[in-house]
């Protein structure tokens, strides 16, 4: 009896025993890389069976495990990267772990920010998106950003002023409707509204992402149109270091002007990049200095441009960083020619010479706990234009400062796999210039929220709202904004998408107080224009394919725009008591509008043979009309009704300066030591511009002579075509040359201005 006694307990001991084991908690701790840079992936989602946390910015994480089956499997993914899975048995579960995660190149699995305020895949984006990658940026020795975007498929560039899928014309001083960003904060200026092109550092952008469609809940007024987004290049665990010398100029173009000569006008300068990391410091710095002749009688360039970027990581959790960057510039203007025969000549020879200096300061911090990311931005700009006329009583100086500030929450919910992205954002413009007739104060504060949400792992939904209020020297407004979308996996590599999204744009302080002229002609304020709202929706397919080694993915979309109290430049006697002075441009609200289109795109890259192919393939039809032609949106002061029938130039009631056809090309070929590449841009004629330009009757038309000889030069639209080629002379150097409009085609774009003739740059670049 006594034995069984013993036997009892001695089961009993180790079947506590074994109870304890079980129900002991095993503690599992990791660190996520790259595989190829062995720097740390954070945001990383790792599970061990039905536990899971995210890496932190050190790619660290660590589990706490109850429950094991022999089943289970270690997975971790992260956007941008192959999933990584690996069964029970091939785990030492008391040891630190490291898990090597291999990057995915293929186009259809770029990743981009811009759209949800965090990386996502673009073929998860319920939006249509353009990605363009370093290598276009690079090898069209681009030297402002504006050219560049010329070339991305839906987007055309007139005047400095971007519009995507025509939800903008061309409008004299108007603000963007399209937010422009650099590295997630706005980048336009506080008066205007506008994106100074030549303050963007081209020679330190990593990738660019183009938005299309209303993105006011993400990213507030001036996102009605869209979003273009330059993301730039920060240090990594190799220093990189690329210096550029580059030399060129404009060649005769095919018609001679007063301002031409026989001499070849130059375009020269150069460009610097050092990026390195320190240990827990990255810095990154950038110069550029370029000296352009210019094509256009008095329209001259002279800059010298700093940017430092730096951040470091105070803790496993928290980093910190600074970007400033500094622009000082001096050269002349050009805005209306003075004939069509002397299309280079400016009118009256007025020119206006600018002397600017700018500077942009923005610190931030990122703060990770846990599944949360708490992010502070915040940015001081100023904007200083030190003007001389040819006419001394008229003073167009102006200066800005803009304060903004924003602070944002991320958190990510695994288990449900859902994203909550909210906010607060605040903005300060003050702008002291007789340009804008003085002293004036726009500020707005906003709030905002966006959810995001997997199901079944193929359909991912979001939805957000904001709530914008805007105050403009004492004059309020607010309004809330919303939007939806939805993308399934229908199939391999299919994703068919559909989005919902509001916008609203307020005017900038230029718009509504601006009061100048330019030569005889004369601009006038409104201080009563009201703010722009509108929607977009679309629905898109978006189709990977594989032939050979050639990747890549197609995309169709068919997208319908509606604006109400959209804001254009209207031509009008607006001082009768001196109908001479009083004749210009005011900007004013038109009605109510509506763009409807389809957009095709097609990306691919992959060898054939031994050549390595990169291509973008653009075209967009947009239907751009107004749905009221005759209601009258102004009376001027000699008593005239102004209505889109009266100030368009053609019968139909197409927008003014709109394309109904737009298509891009871009070929890009690698062979050993070569690269070669070419560009193909073309629109359709531009079926309608303000009457004022043409009408033989009115003044304007007389002042500024030939502009309908222009149009009926352009009437069958543009072709215009740029090659490039360079050699890898050694594994540092690289020889490369560019020429833009080879056929050397007289393009105008807007009334009164002709684009640049064949332009040649040839580059010499060390880098390593």
């Amino acid at each position: 009896m006594a034995r069984y006694k013993i036997l009892f307990v001695c089961l009993l001991t180790l079947f506590t025993d074994v109870q304890n084991l079980c129900a002991q908690q095993i503690i599992l701790n990791g660190t996520v890389l790259e595989s190829d840079t062995k720097l740390p992936v954070a945001g990383a989602v790792v599970k061990l069976g039905k536990v899971g946390n995210v890496t932190d910015i050190n790619g660290k994480f660590s589990l706490i495990i109850i429950e094991l089956k022999v089943t289970d499997t270690l997975a971790a993914s992260f956007i941008g990267y192959l999933d990584y899975r690996l069964t029970l048995n091939n785990i030492n579960i008391t040891e630190p772990i490291t898990i090597l995660m291999q990057s995915n190149n293929q186009l259809l699995n770029q990743v981009v920010v811009s759209a949800g305020r965090y990386e996502q895949s673009v073929k998860r984006t319920t939006v249509s998106t353009e990605v363009i990658r370093p290598y276009l940026i690079q090898n069209r020795l681009t030297t402002n950003m504006d050219k560049l975007l010329d070339q991305v498929p839906s987007v055309s560039v007139v005047d400095g002023q971007i519009n995507i899928r025509n939800g903008s014309g061309w409008t004299y001083g108007a603000g963007s409707r399209v937010m422009v960003l650099l590295d997630d904060m706005p980048f336009l200026t506080g008066d205007a509204g506008q994106v100074k092109w030549n303050f963007v550092p081209v020679e330190n952008v990593q990738q660019v992402e183009v938005i299309k469609g209303a993105s006011s809940v993400l990213y507030g007024s001036s996102a009605l149109n869209g979003i273009v987004h330059f993301r730039t290049e920060m240090a990594t665990k190799k220093p990189i270091t690329r210096i550029h010398v580059f030399g060129g100029g404009y060649v005769q173009p095919k018609r001679n002007s007063l301002n031409w000569t026989d001499k070849f006008l130059k375009q020269y300068g150069f460009n610097a990049f050092h990026s390195f990391k320190k240990k827990n410091a990255q810095y990154a710095f950038s110069t550029n200095y370029l000296r352009d002749e210019g094509y256009r009688m008095g329209e001259t360039e002279n800059r010298l441009r700093f940017t430092v970027h730096t951040k470091y990581k105070l803790s496993p959790s928290i980093n910190i960083g600074l970007n400033v960057g500094a622009l000082f510039s001096k050269g002349g203007s050009f805005l209306f020619w003075e004939s069509y025969e002397k299309g280079y000549t400016i009118l009256d020879s007025q020119i206006t010479n600018t002397q600017s200096n700018n500077l942009y300061v923005d610190p931030y911090i990122n703060i990770f706990t846990g599944s949360f990311k708490h992010t502070l931005r915040a940015r001081w700009m100023y904007i200083n234009n030190d003007i001389q006329n040819a006419d001394p009583t008229v003073n167009q100086d102006n200066s800005s400062r803009n304060i903004y500030g924003e602070y944002q929450l991320q958190r990510v919910f695994t288990d449900v796999a859902l994203t909550f992205t909210g906010g607060l954002a605040g903005n300060s413009n003050v702008s002291n210039s007789p340009l804008f007739n003085g002293s004036n104060q726009s500020k707005n504060i906003a709030a905002f929220v966006q959810l995001d949400k997997i199901f079944f792992r193929k359909l991912f939904v979001n939805a957000g709202a904001r709530y914008e209020h805007f105050n403009m020297n004492g004059s309020k407004e607010s309004k809330p904004v919303f939007r939806a979308g939805a993308n399934y996996e229908l199939g391999k590599s299919t994703f068919i998408r559909a989005s919902y999204g509001q916008g609203y744009r307020f005017p900038s302080i230029a718009e509504r107080y601006i009061k100048t002229s330019v030569g005889q002609l004369n601009v006038f304020s409104n201080p009563a224009l009201h703010s722009e709202t509108g929607w977009n929706a679309e629905v898109g397919i978006k189709q990977g394919f594989s032939v050979g080694s050639v990747k890549g993915f197609l995309d169709v979309a068919y997208f319908f725009t509606r604006y109400q109290n959209m804001i254009d430049f209207n031509f009008g006697v607006w001082n009768a008591t001196d109908p001479f002075k009083g004749i210009g441009f005011k900007t004013l609200n038109v009605g109510e509008t509506q763009i409807s289109g389809i957009d095709i795109s097609l990306n691919s890259e992959g060898k054939i043979g031994k050549i390595l192919i990169q291509s973008i393939l653009g075209y967009t039809y947009t239907n751009p009309i107004s749905l009221n032609p005759d209601y009258v949106f102004s009376t001027d002061s000699a008593n005239l009704q102004w209505s889109f029938r009266s100030t368009r130039s053609d019968s139909s009631n197409v927008l003014k300066y709109r394309y109904k056809h737009l298509a891009k090309f871009d070929l890009q070929a690698t062979y050993l030591k070569w690269q070669v590449g070419l560009s193909l841009r073309y629109n359709s004629f531009m079926i309608n511009v303000d009457r004022a330009f043409v009408d033989p009757n009115l003044i304007i038309a007389k002042i500024l002579t030939g502009v309908q000889q222009g149009r009926n030069a352009n009437k069958n639209g543009n072709i215009i075509l740029d090659m490039r080629a360079s050699y890898q002379l050694t594994k540092y150097v690289k020889l490369s040359i560019a020429a833009n409009n080879i056929f050397n085609a007289e393009v105008m774009t807007r009334p009164a201005d002709l684009r640049p003739p064949r332009w040649v740059l040839v580059q010499f670049g060390v880098s390593f």
